[in-house]
C-alpha cells in the first residue's frame, strides 16, 4: 500500500503551528491508518496498531503543550490585574464606597474628544491608569471591557490575546476532551481513580494468531463482539448480542489469554479487574465502586468488563458463614448486569469472566451469563501448534519428532507445555554447570551454549513436569460440564 499520503499529513501535523489545525491533522493521519487496517495481513495490521498508538501519543502531547500555554498565559494575565484590598475587619462599618472617582472613571472612558486625541495623534497611544479605589467586581468588568473595546494595532481581530493561544481554547480537541471525559457525580475521587486504573484503551498486543487451538470461542468473540461494531442495524432485537459470556474450564487452559486477545482485537473499551480491585474496608464502598464501574463502561461503550476468577466475588448466596456485606456485592452485581439497567443505543456492555470453580457461582449469577463457554485441555492439533509457537525462537535437532510428542503430553494444559518447552529449551545450560562455573560459562562463545534442543533434552523435561490436573479433577469436569453447562460447540 501507499502511505506517501499519511506521511505527509504527519509531516505537516508537525511542522505546523496552529494547534487547532494539527489536531485535525492528526485525527485525518489516524484515520487514514485505521482504514488501512483493514486491507492488510495480521502481521501488518499489528505494525500499522503500534503507528496509531505513536500518533495518538504525539496527539496528545501536543495538546498538553497547547494546555501549558493557555495556563501560562493565564498566569501572565493575573500577574497584570490590580492588587486586591485587604479583608476589612467585620466589627468596624467599611468605608463609604469612592463615588465621585468611579464617575470620573466612567465619564473619562466616555469622552469622545480623548478618544479623538488618542486616534489621531501623532506619537504612540499610552493608556495611564490613575489609582482608584474599586471592588473586585468593578474592577474585573472594567478590566473585561477594556480588553474588548481597545483592540492592538498588530492584531486585526481587535483580541488581545495571541493568536496560538486563542486557538488553543478552541481546539477540537480540548472539545472532544470535554465530550468524551467521565465527570462522576457523587463518588469519591480515590474509587473514580481505582477504577480508571483498570481501563486499558490500547490492549495488550495478543493477537487471535497467538493463540493455539481453542478456534471455537474465537468465533463465538467474533460473532458476540466484532459483528455487532461492524453491523449494528442487524444485530437488534431478538439479534441483539450477548451481554455476558463466561469461560469456565481447568486452570492454564488460556482464559485469560483469551480476555487479553478480545482487549487487543475487538478494539473496546476494556476494564481488566478482579476481587481485589472492587474491595474496600469501608462500608458501602464496594457496591459503589460495582455500580461507577458499569457507569463507566456505559459512558465509554461499546465496552468489555472481564472479572477474572469471578468466583470469589459471585459465589453461591445464602450460606452459613457468607457475611452482609459479600451479599450486598453480589446484588448490586447481579442489578447492574440485568435488572432496571436499561441498555440504551450504542452504549453496548460485555460482562467476559472467567473462573476454574463453575459449581460455585451464584444460580443467579450463572442465568446471566447467556453464553457458557468450556475451555477445555488441548487436543492433539492444539499441542502440536502450541509446540511449534513455544520453540519457534529455538533451534531444533533433527532427531526431535514434534507428533509424536504431542501425542505424549495429552492430558496436559496449555501452561503445562509451556513449561515443559521452557525446561528443554535450558536443559543445554544445566548439562553446563553440572561440569564449569559460572565465570567459565560466561565467558563460551554463543554458539557453545545455544545448543539445539533433543529428543534426550525434552523427554527429560516431560519426565520432571507433571500435568496441573489429575485424572480425578478431568473427570469431575466432564460430569459437570456435560450436565450443567453443556457444550457450546462441536468437538
Amino acid at each position: 500500500m501507499d502511505f506517501s499520503a499519511i506521511d505527509e499529513l504527519v509531516e505537516r501535523a508537525r511542522k505546523n503551528d496552529n494547534f487547532r489545525t494539527t489536531d485535525a491533522l492528526y485525527k485525518e493521519a489516524i484515520a487514514e491508518v485505521e482504514a488501512a487496517c483493514q486491507n492488510v495481513g495480521a502481521a501488518e495490521r499489528k505494525q500499522l496498531r503500534h503507528v496509531i498508538t505513536l500518533l495518538r501519543k504525539e496527539r496528545k502531547a501536543r495538546g498538553k503543550e497547547a494546555e501549558s500555554i493557555k495556563e501560562l498565559y493565564a498566569a501572565m494575565q493575573s500577574l497584570e490585574s490590580p492588587i486586591d484590598a485587604p479583608p476589612a475587619d467585620p466589627d468596624v462599618w467599611p468605608a463609604p464606597p469612592p463615588k465621585r472617582s468611579t464617575t470620573q472613571n466612567v465619564r473619562t472612558k466616555s469622552t469622545p474628544s480623548k478618544s479623538r486625541i488618542n486616534d489621531g495623534g501623532d506619537n504612540v497611544p499610552v493608556t495611564v491608569k490613575k489609582p482608584v479605589r474599586k471592588s473586585n467586581s468593578q474592577s474585573a468588568i472594567v478590566d473585561k471591557k477594556s480588553k474588548q473595546r481597545a483592540p492592538k494595532d498588530d492584531d486585526p481581530s481587535g483580541s488581545s490575546v495571541p493568536a496560538s493561544v486563542s486557538e488553543v481554547t478552541e481546539t477540537p480537541a480540548a472539545d472532544e476532551k470535554r465530550t468524551d471525559e467521565f465527570v462522576p457525580r457523587g463518588y469519591c475521587p480515590d474509587l473514580v481513580e481505582a477504577i480508571e486504573q483498570t481501563m486499558t484503551r490500547n490492549g495488550t498486543e495478543v493477537c487471535w494468531e497467538d493463540i493455539a487451538g481453542l478456534e471455537g470461542p474465537k468465533e463465538l468473540f467474533k460473532q458476540t463482539i466484532v459483528l455487532p461494531a461492524l453491523m449494528p442495524n442487524f444485530f437488534k432485537g431478538i439479534r441483539r448480542p450477548w451481554r455476558g459470556v463466561c469461560m469456565v474450564g481447568p486452570p492454564g487452559t488460556g482464559k485469560t489469554l483469551l480476555a487479553k486477545a478480545v482487549a487487543t482485537e475487538c478494539q473496546t473499551t476494556f476494564f481488566a479487574v478482579n476481587c481485589g480491585d472492587l474491595a474496600s474496608k469501608w462500608r458501602g464502598d464496594s457496591e459503589k465502586m460495582i455500580k461507577l464501574l458499569f457507569e463507566m463502561a456505559r459512558h465509554f461503550a461499546p465496552s468489555t468488563i472481564f472479572i477474572d476468577e469471578i468466583d470469589t466475588i459471585g459465589s453461591q448466596r445464602g450460606q452459613a458463614n457468607e457475611h452482609e456485606a459479600s451479599r450486598r456485592v453480589k446484588a448490586q452485581l447481579l442489578v447492574e448486569m440485568d435488572g432496571f439497567c436499561k441498555e440504551e443505543d450504542g452504549k453496548r456492555v460485555l460482562v467476559l469472566a472467567a473462573t476454574n470453580f463453575p459449581w460455585m457461582l451464584d444460580e443467579a449469577l450463572r442465568r446471566r451469563f447467556e453464553q457458557r463457554i468450556y475451555i477445555p485441555l488441548p487436543d492433539k492439533p492444539a499441542r502440536l501448534s502450541l509446540l511449534r509457537s513455544s520453540l519457534k525462537e529455538v533451534r531444533i535437532a533433527d532427531d526431535v519428532d514434534l507428533e509424536t510428542f504431542a501425542e505424549q503430553l495429552e492430558g496436559y494444559s496449555g501452561a503445562d507445555i509451556t513449561n515443559v518447552c521452557r525446561k528443554a529449551a535450558l536443559m543445554g545450560v544445566k548439562r553446563l554447570t553440572r561440569t564449569l562455573s559460572p565465570a567459565e560459562i560466561a565467558k563460551l562463545s554463543p554458539e557453545e551454549v545455544d545448543l539445539p534442543i533433543t529428543w534426550q533434552d525434552l523427554q527429560e523435561a516431560f519426565g520432571d513436569t507433571n500435568p496441573s490436573v489429575s485424572d480425578v479433577s478431568k473427570e469431575l469436569w466432564l460430569g459437570l460440564i456435560r450436565i450443567d453447562w453443556g457444550w457450546e460447540w462441536e468437538q
